[in-house]
């Protein structure tokens, strides 16, 4: 009898992780072609209140909208930093973008 064949057949544990990593690989390749990163981008960084301190463009050609309302502190919360206003369509340029500077999010 030959014993040389019992031994188990099956792919090595690196083979399988580098076929897994190209996998993922692919995945983000896609999603970068495809311009789905932009718009899940986009989503993560929309204000999930009410836009305060509105402006278009960036650096230098940064316009200020005009904003009077302030967060009602019985019921918002204000938070900073720099948010995309909801409800704009997904089609426009970057500059055309309406941002915050301040976000007022319900906290009731």
């Amino acid at each position: 009898m030959h014993t040389a064949g019992k031994r188990a057949q099956g792919l090595p544990i690196t083979t399988i992780i580098v076929a897994i990593l190209g996998l993922v690989v692919l995945v983000i390749l896609f999603a970068i072609t495809t311009g789905r990163l932009a718009i899940f981008g986009r989503a993560t960084s929309e204000c999930p209140g009410t836009c305060i301190g509105e402006y278009t463009g960036s650096g230098d050609a940064k316009q200020m909208l005009s904003t009077d309302r302030q967060c009602d502190p019985g019921f918002e919360k204000e938070v900073g930093g720099s948010y995309v206003k909801p409800g704009q369509a997904q089609n426009l340029r970057p500059e055309q973008i309406v941002k915050c500077s301040r976000c007022c999010i319900p906290i009731a």
